[in-house]
């Protein structure tokens, strides 16, 4: 029997996350540092009584998604009873702290990833142990696996991953006699034939003030975020040389897409790729639905597929997941741990997929019927295979603006390469400095 507590809280980020963490009666949860080992003691936990089944309160932001995950955990875990409250992603990790002291907060949630390293810090969630640290490296992809790991403890395991790729209309390039770019240099020899400057129309579209976007240029030259593993805060590596050649190929792109950072927006760059007017946009999987209705509306066939090389390296994407935690405040971490595992299983990823159309982080998606037949999926999970998780330092949230204000002054041709990463650092010391 389904119980539903709508909460009316609604999720604002592209992940329309799950939720979940706690019905207990513990005052306040296990102290968990993030340095401590994957063995940390759990929370006592409440025994049921010999018979009695244990509520695991989840909480999750989609009824749909919950009216079927529910059933099918209650039929593989008979001892469970899933009370289900509707809990907005973006909303779930500040309720909890809040909730979860007084005993009112979910069992397991599903989170987006970028809310991971607050969590961390505010101890409310349960270290998942080294054998579900070893489920998670054995089948997750390396981007997805960065995203849960801190110090050794696993804090949450990847439900779904996404990555910017690289869309194309096949009925555009075919007009022209083009094949589909694999590398920069390719999309350059395409855009001198095809471009016609003073008709607005151009071969690729993309964000150049997106900082998660542009992401790829500067990896193109061999820059890692927080060091090699994206995890030591004494290595954000900005203006570096590795910046700066990543930014000088950059740069050289406005000669191609001639157009002010403020016009290439969302609006302007999805809207005309759905439209069927452009060859090439850099976009992710958020664009999909979309862009088969555009497709269909509009007569053109697409893909999806790898970032072009620059100077014959595969650049690497921000990979961006879905994760499902365990409260630090729950009373049956044994039941809330079997929940999130069965989340993660074959028959979990599947009822995700099914109802959601969220792309299974996992090394092999072939387990997920129709993942590997989708042509537009497999484009972004090849993508995937090159990507670096978004890290989950703290100090991640000032190097977005720094970023920012980096990739806009160079595409405006107000700062050289140079100039725009000495820029970069100063800001992002001055942000860190500010939080002191």
């Amino acid at each position: 029997m389904k119980k539903l507590v709508s909460l009316g809280l609604v999720a604002s980020l592209s992940f329309a996350g799950l939720v979940a963490c706690s019905g207990n009666e513990s005052e306040t949860p296990a102290e968990t540092p993030a340095g401590s080992d994957t063995t940390t003691e759990a929370p006592a936990e409440t025994p049921a009584t010999s018979g009695e089944k244990v509520e695991i309160k989840l909480w999750l932001d989609d009824d749909d998604y919950a009216a079927a995950i529910e059933p099918a955990i209650e039929a593989a875990y008979p001892n469970i009873d899933i009370v289900y409250e509707k809990v907005g992603a973006v909303d779930a990790r500040t309720k909890l702290e809040l909730d979860g002291p007084a005993g009112l907060g979910g069992d397991v949630f599903i989170q987006p990833h970028d809310g991971m390293s607050e969590s961390i810090i505010s101890n409310i969630l349960l270290p998942l142990g080294s054998d579900m640290g070893a489920m998670i490296e054995e089948r997750m992809l390396e981007g997805a696996v960065g995203t849960v790991k801190k110090d050794g403890n696993y804090y949450g395991v990847p439900l779904a991953t996404e990555s910017i790729a690289l869309f194309y209309n096949k009925t555009l390039l075919d007009e022209y006699g083009f094949e589909v770019a694999t590398s920069f240099e390719t999309i350059k020899e395409q855009a001198a034939v095809y471009n016609d400057n003073a008709a607005n129309k151009f071969l690729i579209r993309f964000q150049p003030g997106n900082s998660y976007d542009m992401h790829f240029f500067l990896t193109g030259a061999g820059f890692q975020l927080y060091g090699e593993n994206h995890d030591d805060a004494s290595q954000v590596n900005l203006n570096t040389q590795e910046v700066i050649d990543g930014l000088t190929f950059f740069q050289s792109m406005k000669e191609y897409l001639p157009v002010p950072y403020a016009d290439l927006n969302w609006d302007t760059i999805h809207g005309e790729f759905i439209k069927g007017n452009v060859p090439y946009m850099i976009s992710g999987p958020w664009s999909l639905a979309e862009a088969k209705t555009g497709a269909e509306d509009n007569g053109f066939e697409f893909g999806v597929t790898t970032i072009p090389t620059i100077n014959g390296v595969q650049p690497e994407t921000f990979s961006g997941n879905i994760i499902a935690c365990v409260s630090a405040y729950t009373q049956h971490p044994t039941e809330a741990k079997q929940v999130v595992d069965f989340l993660a299983s074959e028959e979990g990823l599947q009822i995700m997929y099914d109802v959601q159309g969220k792309i299974p982080a996992l090394k092999d998606a072939s387990v997920i019927e129709g993942v590997v037949e989708d042509p537009y999926i497999a484009g972004i999970l090849a993508q995937a295979e090159y990507s670096q998780p978004m890290p989950i330092l703290p100090e991640m949230s000032k190097y977005w603006g720094a970023a920012e204000t980096m990739y806009r002054s160079v595409w405006e041709g107000l700062a050289t390469p140079e100039e725009a990463a000495a820029k970069a650092l100063d800001d992002y010391n001055t942000a860190l400095q500010m939080t002191e």
